[in-house]
This record gives C-alpha cells, sequence and structure tokens, in this order.
C-alpha cells in the first residue's frame, strides 16, 4: 500500500435544515443549516478536532454541507475543497415538497422510492442505481487521488447510506437498518488490493457528540 493513499475514509451528514425539521424533500435544492444545524456543526467540529489531528477535507458543494464544513475549518485548520459529485440525490419534480405530499400526488411512485427499485426516479431526478453508482464512484476517486491517510468529505445523508450499501455488498433494495442522523460521523477502513480500495465500515451514524445540542440553540 503506498504511503500517501488514505487508510481512514470519515463521513460527516451536514447538520439539520429546516426542511429536514418539516420532512420536506431537498435533494439538489439548496437549504441553509437552521439554528440547531449550526450548533450541530460546532460540535461536529470540535469532535473532529479532537480525533483527527491531519486529513484532507471535500465538501459537497451546496449551502447546507458548506455551513457544516466552516467550524470544522475554525476547529481544525482543515481547508475543504467543494465537489458537486458528493450532492444529495436528485429527487427531480419532488424537490421541495414533503413526503406526504408526494404520497398523496404519487402513492405508486413513493412506494417503489422506499422499496429501493433500482430503476426507479423521480421524474427528472436519479434512480436509486444511478444514485448510488454515483456516490460509490465520487468517494472511490476521492480516495484514491487523497493526499492524505485521512479523507473527511462532508456530505448528506444519501450518500452515507450509499457507502453503507457498497461497503456491505448490499443492493439499493436492501433495507436500510442503520440511521444516519444529522451531523453525525460515520467512518471506514480503506484496504487497498492490487491497488484498488475496498471498504470496511466501522461506524455509521455516530451522534454522541451531539448530546444536548439542543439545549444550547439560543443561549
Amino acid at each position: 500500500m503506498s504511503a500517501s493513499r488514505t487508510n481512514r475514509l470519515i463521513l460527516v451528514r451536514h447538520g439539520e435544515t429546516a426542511w429536514n425539521a418539516e420532512g420536506r424533500i431537498q435533494g439538489m435544492l439548496d437549504v441553509p443549516l437552521n439554528a440547531l444545524g449550526l450548533q450541530q456543526a460546532k460540535r461536529v467540529g470540535d469532535q473532529i478536532a479532537r480525533s483527527v489531528d491531519v486529513a484532507e477535507m471535500v465538501s459537497s458543494d451546496l449551502v447546507r454541507t458548506r455551513e457544516t464544513a466552516t467550524p470544522i475549518t475554525e476547529a481544525t485548520g482543515f481547508e475543504p475543497r467543494f465537489d458537486a459529485r458528493l450532492r444529495e440525490r436528485h429527487f427531480g419534480i419532488y424537490q421541495g415538497i414533503t413526503y406526504e405530499e408526494w404520497r398523496i400526488k404519487d402513492a405508486e411512485g413513493i412506494a417503489r422510492f422506499h422499496a429501493g427499485e433500482a430503476d426507479y426516479g423521480p421524474e427528472g431526478g436519479e434512480t436509486a442505481k444511478q444514485f448510488q453508482d454515483r456516490c460509490v464512484n465520487v468517494v472511490t476517486d476521492l480516495v484514491m487521488v487523497s493526499r492524505e491517510k485521512t479523507l473527511l468529505l462532508i456530505t448528506h445523508g444519501g450518500v452515507v447510506s450509499s457507502m453503507v450499501r457498497h461497503s456491505n455488498g448490499l443492493n439499493p433494495q436492501s433495507a436500510r437498518t442503520w440511521s444516519v442522523p444529522n451531523a453525525s460521523i460515520s467512518e471506514w477502513r480503506v484496504v487497498w488490493a492490487n491497488d484498488a480500495p475496498i471498504f470496511h465500515c466501522d461506524r455509521v451514524g455516530d451522534s454522541a457528540h451531539l448530546e444536548h445540542a439542543l439545549d444550547e440553540v439560543d443561549k
């Protein structure tokens, strides 16, 4: 294994937005963090500073991930690059509405979505397979070219779940038995075989650092 190759991969989901709290579909739309999300971002920045000495940081270019990356930079000094390939899944015509509104408009479509049907995607959006392939390809690419042993990605819940499925050999239809809370931390070990990265998931959706974060909002 080359000394310059990544052997630790950390994915941070962005902090909470008002649309998260409302159950509204964000997809690739730009929605800023709410007050709780900003506090969560500060907490995750402090946690990363305690647990990571040196890392290369790459963030999705959407505002909610940029705002999550800012306090991480302030706590660690890691300067992010931004990569649009790390964005959340594109939900096409259903971006901006709630899941309940989607159910009323298109009960069959949302059922196919919840079933993880590989070839289903809302009109104008990505299918489950297209999204998972995009996530795996971009994370693999970023790992391959990383200059540091630790790669830190600030991204979205769907991207994290795609990597969980990939590293556990699961397809999009597999039931999700894990959760990825806002501002949680997920981590993989990267083992190299014939110059290709193999991902081993060590933790998913770790949110212990967020305990009592809500109590600190508006203080």
